[in-house]
Parts: C-alpha cells; structure tokens; sequence
C-alpha cells in the first residue's frame, strides 16, 4: 500500500543578523534554552514540536538548501537577566557580550568547545524563484520535475519556513523521512538491503541460460529506463519481464516484496545505431501500472545538462568480476564522475566510436581499479541523491559500456540522461 502522504508545516524564526555554523552554539526563544545548531535532519526533536505548531529557531541554510535548526540540548537552560529582557546562559553569566541579545542574533559565538562541520550562509532573498526554495513554482517545472515532486512525496514531509523579514514569501523544504538516508559506502560494491533502491528493475528475456541480462530504472507508474543495446538480443530477442522491488534474483525471499510486470513496449531511441555507442537508451513500457510501495518507487530524472555532484553510485546484478557469473544479489557501489577527457584517452581507438567521446555520455569509475560496473549491470542507473533529502533519487546515467571491469585507469561511460529528456518526456507522458 503507498504510503500516506504527510505534509508537515513548520514556522520557523529566522534571525538574519549573524552567519553560524553546525555545531555553534544558539538561543532557542520559545523554550529559552540554549541549543546547538544542527542539520534538520540530525534534530528530530525540532521537527517533532513544529508538527504541534511549536515554533523553532532556525539558524540559517546548509549549502542554502538544507535548514540548520537551533537543537536544544537537555539540561541546558537559560537564566534571564535582572531586568527581564534579556538572556544569559549559565555557564556564561559574566560575559558582556552575551549580556544584551535582544536587538542582536540568536547564535552564540563560537569557542574552542565546538568545532565548524558545514560551511552555512543565508541566502540574500529567500523569497527569489528557483529550485530549492520558490513555494509555489510548480506550475513553472517542466514535467519531469512535477512528476518527480509527485514521486518523493511519500519519502519526505513538506516544511514551510517563514522568515522574520518583510516582504518575503514563505518558502518550503523537505525533510527526508525515509528508513534509508544515504547510502554507507558491482565490483568493489557491496549488497543492497531491502527497499534501499526501489526504483531498480530486473530485465529479463525468454531463455533459461541468464534469463536477466540487463537492469533498469523505473522512472514512472509504465516505464523503465534502460540501455538501447538491451532491447535485442541474438539468442533471446526482446525483453519479456522486468522484476521490481526485489534483491535476490533466486530466492523469492529475500526480505523484499518484489512485483512482476510483462513488457508490453519497446521504444529504443530513434537515433540509436547499434552496433556504435551513441544515444544508448531506451524504455519499457509495463502492460499495467506499476503499484508503488515501500520497496518499488520511480527514481527521478537529473534534468540539468551539467552533473554538481563529483560521485555517484551504481546498482545493478552484474558480475562481480571480468571473467566471473552475474550475481543473483543486488549490488552497489560509488563511483567517481570524472571530466570525459578521461574516458576519451582510454577509448579514443575503439572501433564503435567514430566520432569519440561525447556530451551525451559521462565518464565513471575509479582510476585505481576495485570498483566498477560489469557486464549484465548494463542498461542499470548511475544516480545522485539530493543534498540534505537522499531518499530522492535522480538518475544521472544509465549504464552503457566498459572496457574491463574494475581495471586500473579504464572508467565506464554511462548515457547521460539529462540530454535525453525531452524524448523520455514526449514518450512517457
């Protein structure tokens, strides 16, 4: 059953006079008491009282993106001032400049017993339009990005902010409230657990020997994202099934609770030649809807031509080594996004590439060898999560090529997709 959707708004005070950091010490007004500055998602205290209405301190922004909450700590009360206006802590009741802080900020200083973990600044004016913070911009996003904002829904609870300066709109965040926030680091990979990757998909073709070749992302309540050389095989033909939300391709219990749908289409992209690299990329209609659950959720597509993220991870059932069999588990793994410069060194000869590296592919992999996709990973996501609110996923790249798996100085090269949605949109909704 989908899970019910929470919308959670939190009215935040926000005090515009300092710039704090994680860890620096604040006044939390509505229990005067003092606090520590914390990542959102590291105070559940603060989120648990606004559910209430109870008004929280806010700090500032992470990276202007994710918010920094004032955290109370237990124990740790504040003491007024002989005149009743003002505030002091206890440990600080001597400190002239902690004396007077009504007409000032509600960070305290930093000092030696706390240390900066996270660069924080406040934006110039929340209330401009873009992607993290205008509130009601829906109807200005391009498809892929409402249906992704529809997607996350279950996995992230809607927080409302309303800063303290004037003429300034309200802006809203997301706080994950998935079971899995980030992924704790294939070949060099690790197994997934169950409903850590419910977006990836199985393909499988009507044969005994392998009958799952590729792998895929699931993108909408149709569709899945795969390679274009995985729509045809000599010995099998087309794919026949895809399997979603499972991990253990033999064992139907594996923790997870996996669902089996017929492919009934087959788009590969029109400008797709095989047997040359270019535009590898298709998608697989199911002959019904797929139904969302905890362990099968659509990933969303990474719209932006430019990739702001340095790694991403891959998941497929590939081999786990060049000369080995495909595996029956799950695995991920992180990968280095590199400049494609890189791959055009180690595939500037192949045959298959006549016109080289290009803008549509990314370069991934690990230049010291251990960690890499491999055959059978093919058609499977290279994806990013994003900042402060990982149980979004976006997918990146799909897997398309390798020169050997987990070798020294030989990354893989991945489709981008960013340069294909427009044709996934037109096609899919």
């Amino acid at each position: 059953m989908l899970e019910k959707v929470t919308q959670v708004f939190i009215f935040f005070t926000i005090c515009f006079t300092a710039i704090a950091q994680v860890n620096d010490r604040c006044f939390e007004r509505h229990s005067n008491s003092q606090g520590i500055c914390k990542l959102i998602t590291d105070c559940p205290a603060a989120v648990e009282l606004a559910k209430i209405g109870v008004e929280t301190t806010l700090c500032g922004f992470y990276q202007l993106t994710e918010p920094i909450v004032c955290c109370v700590e237990i124990g740790l009360q504040a003491q007024p001032n002989v005149d009743g206006t003002d505030f002091i802590f206890p440990s600080e009741a001597n400190s002239e400049n902690l004396s007077k802080q009504n007409n000032s900020s509600n960070v305290v200083p930093n000092d030696n017993l706390f240390s900066n973990e996270a660069d924080l600044v406040f934006p110039d004016n929340l209330s401009i339009d873009g992607e993290s913070f205008n509130a009601d911009n829906s109807e200005n996003l391009r498809i892929s990005d409402q249906k992704c904002e529809e997607y996350t829904r279950p996995v992230t609870s809607v927080v409302q902010v309303i800063p303290l300066v004037t003429n300034t709109k309200p802006i809203n965040i997301t706080v994950p409230k998935c079971e899995y926030n980030g992924v704790p680091l294939i070949v060099g990979g690790k197994p997934a657990s169950p409903g850590e990757f419910p977006f990836m998909a199985a393909i499988g073709f009507n044969t005994t020997e392998e009958p799952w070749r590729c792998g895929g992302t699931l993108i909408s309540d149709r569709y899945v994202l795969t390679a274009g050389h995985c729509t045809f095989t000599r010995d099998a033909g087309s794919p026949a099934i895809i399997r979603l939300g499972g991990l253990d391709l033999s064992n139907d219990n594996d923790g997870s609770e996996h669902q089996t749908y017929l492919v009934s289409r087959v788009t590969t992209h029109p400008e797709y030649r095989y047997p040359l690299k270019y535009n590898d990329i298709a998608l697989l209609r199911t002959h019904k809807r797929v139904r969302f659950t905890a362990f099968v959720r659509p990933a969303c597509l990474y719209t932006k031509s430019h990739i702001e993220f340095q790694a991403g991870i891959a998941t497929g059932w590939g081999r786990t080594d060049f000369a080995g069999e495909n595996s029956d588990k799950l695995m991920k793994v992180t990968l280095n996004i590199y400049n494609n410069q890189q791959c055009y060194r180690t595939y500037q000869n192949n045959k298959d590439l006549p016109s080289g590296i290009t803008s549509n592919m990314i370069c991934a992999g690990e230049l010291k060898g251990g960690r890499d996709t491999c055959q059978g990973d093919s058609g499977g996501p290279l994806i990013v999560t994003r900042p402060g609110n990982q149980c979004s996923f976006y997918v990146v790249g799909v897997t398309s090529f390798g020169k050997s798996c987990g070798q020294r100085n030989t990354p893989a090269i991945y489709t981008r997709v960013s340069e294909y949605v427009t044709w996934i949109e037109q096609t899919i909704w």
